[in-house]
């Protein structure tokens, strides 16, 4: 009992020690400037990644470097670089394209990854009774469908069985025969069907939907039955195909059980799928099919996939009207995690209908947040002046002072005029254009009005993101502070490295020594354009004895091409050749080109101090890092530094 005690005290010491520590809690600061707990951890995480364990020696690591960034991005703004119009232009961009992607993919795409991944985990047994519309439905069609698919429903209400109901009204005749049953099925359901699929997975079992619409028609469904999901599955198959003289199958079976009785005597699968299938797409691959899920072949070859349970079973033969099979087991197909699920099903998740249902909801969502409010009695006043050539091109704006009127309005005062819809009108000639003008006014506006009212629902909420989504928050001063981190280290650094001729010679006069050839070789590399390799051992020899200019003359331009190099004495390019005056490589053959060739070290250069111009470059590079050096101490000298201990000593995990 007192351990059990003491336990609880420790856990409640521990709860309240981590809820004591806040994200708005200050970290430090620089110059006067805060830098929270939460800013801290956000970019420690992101940058760490899996190696952010909080640890002592992590944190005061990274701890330094953000000191670092602080303080250049400090004295950028003491620059005034923040003010700079090209600088904030290059942010606000930033800021568009972020917004635009940020706010689909926060509200929407999370929202229906997580569905979706959830839903996955489930099949729903279900029927249906459906009243189908033909492709381009009238008003008269869509009306009489939905009388149908009302009165089914007021009957199931009244009790009627929904078999029975099947059966009289649904359009499916195969599935009316069996009360409506369809079987299982699991998300996601094809484009067209997002209702159908948020109808099954809503219901309990034993209830039925209310009507609603797919790319058929009009539906109600009744789910009968709830399972974990079958997932999928790969295996291969022998099969055996029944052909057309045999009227009873009798051949193929009697062949696939001759196949069977073979693998129970310890006959090989994949020999047995080269020797007898009939299946020519998987007969060279061991018979291996790709992977699947359920409805994807009939009801009696999925029921014999999904009920193989180990790896390497195979099935008894079975008939489908293909032919006679006998499946094997491949492996488990195990549901992906959860980050790499949405790469997989993001493109095919943005062309689905439910992405733009989703859309519209968040839209919907942000209307009613920001109490949103439309002036009908202008709309209604715009409409009344238009005529026949807003079905045209040559339609144009009014400059009547009505138009600078409040056409819809937002909370926190953001608006949008007449005006403003007019020239949105303007610019959407396609949504005009597609209406003739026996089409009442009313309803290509609205259509318009519709489109414009979202763009502006979005605009409204990508100003309020920050506020909103701390990452975005986040997001928005990483950027803008790595903005000004490179113009303040272009000024302050780089431009001076590469500009300052002065100060770099006398930082090359002050390291030279820094700055040193090792041991080289002048190395001659010959290259024989031909694959007569007794004529090259030859070059080989003569080439021991002889300077360039002499094998080149005794064995023509056209066949040998020399190349004059210089190596690192410890280079590979001289692994296996004596490192000395006159020595020669062996003669190789270059496998990519086909041709001949050797290197042979014409002198021994000594080690030596490199100049100025030889070793620019990294001269350029390490002045940059003592003048980063340099610039960092200073500073740390201009901007005061203060870390609050009590604050850091939280953040570290012992």
């Amino acid at each position: 009992m007192k351990l059990k005690n003491f336990l609880i005290i420790l856990f409640l010491a521990s709860f309240f020690s981590l809820k004591a520590q806040k994200n708005t809690d200050v970290l430090m600061t620089i110059g006067g400037n805060p830098v929270t707990v939460g800013e801290f951890k956000y970019i420690y995480e992101k940058n760490n990644g899996d190696k952010a364990d909080y640890s002592e020696a992590s944190i005061n690591e990274y701890l330094d470097l953000y000191k670092k960034f602080k303080l250049k991005v400090a004295k950028a703004k003491d620059m005034k670089l923040d003010t700079i119009q090209a600088l904030n232009d290059e942010l606000a961009g930033y800021r568009t394209q972020l917004a635009n992607s940020y706010l689909m993919d926060k509200e929407v795409m999370n929202n229906l990854y997580k569905e979706l991944y959830d839903r996955m985990d489930h099949d729903i047994d279900v029927s249906h009774i459906v009243v189908t519309l033909p492709k381009n439905p009238n008003d008269s069609q869509r009306k009489a469908a939905e009388d149908k698919i009302n009165e089914v429903y007021a009957k199931l209400k009244s009790g009627e069985r929904f078999e029975k109901l099947a059966a009289e009204y649904s359009d499916d005749k195969l599935s009316a025969s069996t009360g409506g049953r369809i079987g299982f099925f699991t998300a996601m359901m094809p484009n067209g069907f997002y209702e159908f699929e948020n109808a099954m997975y809503s219901l309990p079992a034993g209830q039925y939907s209310e009507p609603f619409t797919s790319k058929l028609g009009y539906h109600i469904i009744k789910v009968n039955g709830i399972r974990p999901a079958k997932g999928r599955v790969e295996v291969a198959q022998i099969l055996i195909r029944k052909e057309a003289t045999d009227k009873t199958g009798d051949e193929a079976k009697t062949k696939i059980n001759e196949v069977y009785t073979m693998l129970n005597n310890g006959a090989d699968f994949d020999e047995m799928v080269a020797q007898f299938s009939d299946d020519k797409q998987t007969k060279t691959k061991g018979g291996v099919l790709p992977e699947f899920g359920i409805n994807q072949y009939s009801k009696e070859f999925e029921e014999e996939a999904f009920g193989l349970k180990n790896v390497g079973d195979y099935t008894k033969p079975f008939e489908t009207n293909v032919g006679w099979h006998i499946l094997k087991k491949v492996k488990d197909v195990k549901k992906d995690n959860f980050d790499i699920f949405k790469r997989k099903i993001e493109p095919k998740l943005k062309k689905d209908e439910r992405y733009e249902i989703a859309q519209n909801e968040l839209i919907e969502g942000i209307k009613k947040d920001a109490h949103y409010t439309l002036n009908t009695m202008v709309l209604n006043e715009f409409i009344d002046s238009l005529d026949a050539d807003f079905y045209t091109f040559k339609w144009k704006p009014s400059e009547a002072p009505y138009m600078q009127k409040p056409l819809i309005n937002f909370d926190g005062g953001y608006t949008k005029s007449l005006s403003d819809f007019a020239e949105f009108c303007k610019k959407n000639t396609r949504i005009r254009l597609k209406y003739e003008d026996n089409v009442p006014t009313t309803e290509v506006v609205n259509e318009l009005l519709n489109q414009f009212s979202k763009e502006e629902a979005l605009n409204y909420e990508q100003q309020n993101l920050e506020a909103k989504y701390p990452d975005f928050k986040s997001l928005m001063r990483e950027y803008e502070e790595g903005i000004l981190l490179f113009e303040a280290t272009k000024m302050e650094v780089w431009d001076k490295a590469n500009q300052d001729t002065l100060g770099l010679y006398q930082y090359y006069e002050n390291n030279k020594n820094n700055y040193t050839w090792n041991k080289r070789a002048k190395v001659s590399k010959y290259i024989l354009h031909g694959t007569d390799q007794e004529k090259g051992e030859e070059v080989v020899k003569y080439a021991e004895k002889s300077d360039p200019e002499s094998v080149v003359k005794e064995f023509g331009k056209d066949f040998i091409e020399v190349i004059p190099v210089e190596y690192d004495l410890n280079s590979n390019e001289l692994y296996g050749v004596v490192k000395e005056k006159d020595a020669v490589s062996n003669l190789k053959v270059d496998k990519p080109s086909g041709l001949m060739m050797f290197k042979k070290i014409e002198e021994i250069l000594p080690s030596r101090r490199k100049t100025l111009e030889e070793s620019r470059g990294y001269v350029i590079a390490d002045y940059q890092s003592y003048l980063e050096d340099k610039w960092v101490r200073q500073l740390k000298n201009d901007f005061n530094v203060e870390v609050n201990d009590k604050v850091l000593k939280q953040l570290i995990k012992k």
